[in-house]
């Protein structure tokens, strides 16, 4: 279903593509470095994990969230989300005893890079064996771990070598052996045509054999990468399906080309003077959460994006820092309630009639109301306190700057009139008819645009 969402919405786009322009634009990163980028980034992730410690209730997203805040610098083991009742690493050992996931060498192999990521052992990892799991998912005879897939193939020897351990040679040529005559790789486990590859098998499997210390493939992959690369500077998934280009497809270009021991900020990745890492940047909302064209902002699209910004591949060491956590900007705080007080009561004055004071009515502080925090937040979900009215209310302090303003520098204002919109009350009918229309046709006949695209192992 995920895939036929994404599908559907990278065609509106195409039919879209000057609003689409404008949008990339509108709201532009201008945090200092590619590690404030990041840690901003963790933030609306954190903000989206759920009360069971994951990010989307999958074992992949929720791998990929751990290894991008240890390549930040920050300790997993604090991953609890907005008070969440579990922590990621909980939730990763949960979701690794499910039957797929135990009989997918993908999962079972970036679940080892998160827990390794994490300074554990997947071999005594809450009580399970991670590494043994994935031992038994080989064939000796054939090199593959379970269906031979690239994803498969790639993220078991990421992590065999993560872990210590020897990769087979047969499971490193079997890997090889899947690169398709331009250069690519693709989803499948036997190469197809020239054409059929993508950029994301691509770069999974150009990691796992350099890591492996097997350079042989890199001049065609690369050469292969780099075709794909759009004016824009970003990378698309797979030139089959044509452009736009989308931030994933970045950060996975990106790491491949830095575990090759290239840069991706170079004019070798660059069009128009505009490399890789500007296209990524750009993507960046405004509350940190990185935005795919036509499908807007997700947790599904952010948790690949911290670790490519820090230029750490798939496989590669990261040092987090014991006890630090990411901060928690994004998550929503009440504001505590003034407690009323009165002002005490004029004692009567003696004398031959006595008036008592009549007593002074309390007033109360206004209180801030946090906004909900959504479960995916969006660029206009920056927290800000609502005032409760009052007759008489006392002013309350300016609220702390949100990830909106340290990445957009400021709080979004309105939104400038557009054509067709002056007059409120006045919807653009037209404009609406014809995007529906779209929309409708889209969803008919666009599903399958990018069904074969996959889900995060």
């Amino acid at each position: 279903m995920r895939r036929l969402v994404v599908a559907s919405a990278i065609l509106a786009t195409l039919l879209a593509m000057p609003l689409g322009s404008a949008a990339a634009t509108a709201n532009p990163s201008v945090a200092t470095t590619d590690s404030d980028r990041a840690t901003v980034a963790l933030e609306y992730l954190l903000a989206a994990q759920k009360p069971n410690g994951s990010i989307d209730g999958t074992l992949g997203e929720t791998a990929d969230y751990v290894i991008a805040a240890a390549a930040a610098g920050y300790d997993p083991s604090t991953l609890h989300g907005c008070g969440a009742d579990s922590g990621a690493l909980s939730f990763i050992a949960t979701a690794s005893d499910a039957d797929a996931a135990i009989a997918d060498a993908a999962q079972t192999g970036k679940a080892i890079l998160a827990v390794i990521a994490a300074g554990g052992d997947p071999a005594s990892f809450r009580g399970r064996n991670l590494i043994a799991r994935l031992n038994a998912l080989y064939d000796a005879t054939t090199g593959a771990y379970g269906d031979g897939s690239t994803y498969s193939q790639s993220f078991a020897i990421l992590a065999d070598v993560a872990s210590g351990g020897s990769v087979p040679k047969p499971a490193t040529d079997k890997l090889a052996a899947l690169q398709d005559g331009d250069g690519s790789w693709n989803l499948g486990s036997a190469p197809v045509a020239d054409g059929l590859g993508d950029t994301n098998s691509t770069a999974m499997a150009l990691m796992a054999l350099d890591v492996a210390g097997i350079g042989s493939a890199d001049s065609k992959g690369l050469a292969y990468l780099k075709s794909q690369q759009q004016d824009d500077g970003g990378f698309l998934f797979a030139g089959m399906y044509g452009p736009p280009a989308d931030p994933d497809s970045d950060a996975l270009v990106i790491q491949a080309i830095v575990a090759a021991g290239g840069d991706p900020a170079s004019t070798a990745w660059s069009q128009n003077s505009i490399n890789v890492l500007d296209h990524l940047r750009a993507a960046q909302g405004a509350d940190g959460g990185f935005v795919t064209p036509g499908w807007g902002e997700s947790a599904f699209t952010t948790t690949e994006i911290p670790a490519a910004l820090m230029r750490v591949p798939y496989g590669a060491p990261v040092h987090p820092i014991a006890g630090r956590s990411v901060p928690t900007s994004s998550c929503p705080t009440a504001t505590p309630t003034a407690t009323p007080t009165a002002t005490p009561t004029a004692s009567p004055t003696a004398s031959p009639t006595p008036t008592p004071t009549p007593t002074a009515r309390p007033t109360a502080r206004p209180t801030a109301r946090p906004t909900d925090q959504p479960a995916s937040p969006s660029p206009a979900d920056s927290i800000e306190p609502t005032p409760t009215p009052e007759p008489t209310a006392t002013p309350t302090s300016a609220p702390t700057a949100s990830p909106s303003e340290r990445v957009a520098g400021s709080t979004a204002a309105p939104a400038a009139p557009g054509p067709g919109n002056s007059d409120p009350f006045v919807p653009p009918a037209l404009l609406y008819g014809g995007a529906a229309l779209a929309g409708l046709l889209i969803v008919v006949g666009g599903g399958w645009f990018l069904m074969t695209r996959p889900t995060k192992p």
